[in-house]
């Protein structure tokens, strides 16, 4: 079988070939002219079943489940013109073949070809490779693909690799899935460097450019991660560009949409995993996939399935990762038929990304790639911390961590590394006898501040971190709070630098339609020094009340509000308050008399979370009245002694006052509601350099 299929590569396949290329670039503009609309081609490569002695990546299926959703429900691609390759099917052969069937052979000039691979990568022979499904024996060239896709009619091309080249030893790095093969291919098949050869001399592309878009999960010095445990498995890159794009209307441009997705990348990995542009000439007006959204509205969900008239079955895609992670029954989706009424839908159960909705309306029509805005966001109102225990611990210690664990109200679960998603790890540096024991991301970075001294028992350990944990879960409810994609308020918000540079700006789903005329820089990369305030336009009738969290790489979260009685400069003895942006107009926070923010010590990623709503927070300003206190100049931020009492109280002023609430069996429903249409929470996620 081998043999065939290698001969239809080296017959067939170089015969459909040539007449893509060579009658191609003959009659290019006939057969643009002939074409009645550009057509959207798409080869989607998912390995996540391998041979023996490969571990498997099973994220890498839910990839393609990600992006063949994408392309289908929000850019229109056919159902016929996405092949996709998953499991034992993704051989090397396999996968050439069909690029060279379904994409070479039929794009034309000006249609749009999508190739996405997810998978492990590796070197061999001082070159890039990716190892398919039949064993790192077969591993595919990486330059063969880059050739093949130089080989379109089309420049409307983009590729996609979630994957990474640097050999990797160990399964994971902290609870996060490595895709890169842990060995160096030490015999390349010598069909592909024929194949190269082969395909350089037979089409001269030697002066011909390549103006795709080719983007990288991770630099080259870095290693690509995929999401490991119940809720999802997936590449983090491809889990976060496919979220962004479903949220984001119209289309971005890389210029635009690169920066928030590397940042959103980083902020998961903390930056030891920064997604790459490849393509040379780098054109940054284009967008990700070289077409514009089907449809306009923006969601955090599809329907995939009708079961019956009321029940159905949708797919979250849109929602955070952070969010999904908590996402509760009982919540609420919504769409808006054609005579304007909106209809809502309730989840009934869930698994990872896929959920099973009951229509609370008999009357509504739905069909199969409806997409589903936010309506009411459910949680339980019991959320803990889900911790890891790094495989450096021995069973002993595994025992007592999981015992002393069990004794702290604010953690929920103790697991090993890839059974769950967890919020930290608890690890050792050094032997058990003389080791001591520290805080880890899930991503395996040190938590600063919490490495403790040599010779330290693992329960005197966890007892010391206890105030760690606690804010570490106080950061973990203020994320939840985060909707700018979904929230139901007509608010802008833009981060801009003193010389008034827009860095970035964000305006809420209900107005994201002026995303297009975003005209901030969008690097997100700021030197220490850079002094920054925002500018919060309020298109509602009323006013908002808002707070800001600053959350440093040291996670030490730090608010910045008002004062009551003289809110356009701080005093000591005035009580705190929240700032407001009066109704119909446009403020900048911190204004012209409060002078501005100026980037400091750490370096690092560092997160600004923007709570506007529209009620004071009386619940939180009467506990940090009653807790902190102010001092120094306008500008400094407030530092919280209590962290998780203040997330807690941001909780309650925010959510809704349902009651007691029963269920069938006449229990009390514990869990907390919000209405998307009730607040704003923005995240500006950017990089403090020197």
């Amino acid at each position: 079988m081998n043999i065939t299929r290698r001969e239809l590569i080296q017959q067939t396949g170089w015969g459909l070939l040539t007449l893509a290329i060579s009658q191609g670039t003959v009659n290019r503009h006939l057969a643009a002219l002939a074409a009645p609309n550009p057509r959207k081609l798409a080869l989607l490569v998912g390995i996540d079943q391998y041979g023996a002695n490969i571990p498997p990546l099973p994220g890498c299926l839910t990839d393609v489940e990600l992006q063949k959703d994408l392309l289908r429900y929000r850019f229109g691609f056919q159902d016929a013109d996405i092949v996709t390759l998953t499991g034992q099917q993704a051989s090397g052969e396999a996968i050439k073949s069909a690029f060279l069937e379904h994409l070479i052979a039929q794009a034309r000039l000006g249609d749009v070809v999508i190739f996405h691979f997810s998978g492990y990568g590796s070197v061999g022979a001082r070159k890039e490779v990716f190892i398919a499904a039949d064993g790192a024996e077969n591993a595919l060239l990486k330059e063969n693909i880059l050739l093949m896709a130089r080989c379109l009619a089309t420049d409307k091309f983009s590729l996609i690799f979630d994957s990474s080249h640097l050999p990797q030893p160990q399964p994971y790095l902290g609870n996060l899935r490595v895709r890169s093969y842990s060995r160096t291919i030490t015999d390349p098949n010598p069909a592909e460097l024929t194949f190269a050869a082969d395909i350089k001399t037979r089409f001269n592309l030697k002066n011909k450019p390549s103006n795709g878009v080719i983007l990288a999960a991770a630099k080259p010095e870095q290693i690509a991660l995929e999401l490991s445990g119940n809720s999802p498995n997936a590449g983090l890159f491809t889990y976060d560009l496919t979220q962004y794009l479903w949220q984001v209307s119209p289309s971005p441009t890389i210029a635009i949409a690169f920066p928030h997705l590397r940042n959103l990348v980083a902020s998961h990995s903390s930056q030891q995993q920064q997604p790459a542009i490849l393509t040379n000439n780098q054109n940054n007006s284009v967008s990700i996939y070289h077409t514009t959204s089907e449809k306009s509205r923006v969601g955090a969900a599809i329907v995939t399935n009708l079961i019956d008239e009321r029940t159905l079955e949708v797919n979250l895609v849109g929602l955070p990762l952070e969010i999904l992670e908590n996402y509760g029954i009982n919540s609420c989706l919504s769409f808006i038929e054609a005579t304007g009424e909106e209809i809502s839908l309730q989840i009934l159960s869930r698994q990872g990304l896929k959920a099973k909705a009951q229509l609370l309306s008999a009357t509504a029509s739905l069909e199969i790639g409806q997409i589903l805005e936010e309506k009411l966001r459910v949680f339980p109102s019991q959320i803990g911390l889900i911790v890891g225990l790094d495989h450096n611990l021995t069973r002993i210690e595994r025992v007592d961590a999981t015992s002393t664990f069990a004794s702290l109200p604010d953690v929920a679960a103790v697991v090993n590394i890839g059974e769950q998603t967890v919020d930290c790890l608890l690890s050792r540096v050094g032997s058990e006898e003389t080791g001591n024991y520290q805080l880890l991301s899930p991503n395996g970075s040190l938590i600063i501040g919490s490495l403790g001294a040599g010779n330290e028992a693992i329960k005197s350990g966890i007892k010391r971190l206890q105030s760690q944990l606690e804010t570490l879960l106080a950061c973990k409810l203020w994320h939840l709070l985060i909707n700018q994609e979904s929230s139901g308020l007509a608010v802008i918000v833009t981060l801009e630098s003193l010389d008034q540079t827009y860095i970035s700006t964000v305006p809420t789903q209900k107005i994201a339609g002026s995303r297009g005329t975003n005209t901030a820089k969008n690097d997100l990369i700021l030197p220490v020094g850079t002094e920054i305030r925002y500018q919060i336009e309020n298109q509602e009738e009323q006013p908002l009340y808002g707070l800001i969290i600053v959350l440093n790489s040291d996670r030490q979260p730090l608010l910045y509000c008002s004062c009551s009685e003289t809110p356009d400069n701080f005093s000591n003895s005035s009580p705190l308050a929240p700032f407001v942006v009066a109704a119909k107009t446009k403020a900048p926070i911190p204004n012209d008399r409060q002078g501005h923010w100026k980037i400091s010590q750490p370096k690092g990623i560092r997160e600004n979370l923007l709570i506007l709503s529209r009620h004071p927070f009386p619940k939180t300003l009467t506990l940090l009245n009653a807790t902190q206190s102010l001092k120094g100049e306008a500008t400094q931020l407030l530092t919280l002694t209590n962290p998780l009492e203040i997330a807690r109280a941001f909780w309650s002023d925010l959510k809704l006052d349902l009651g007691l609430k029963m269920d069938s069996s006449g229990s009390v429903i514990d869990e907390y509601a919000f209405d998307l249409g009730t607040w704003s929470g923005f995240r500006f996620i950017y990089q403090v350099m020197d």
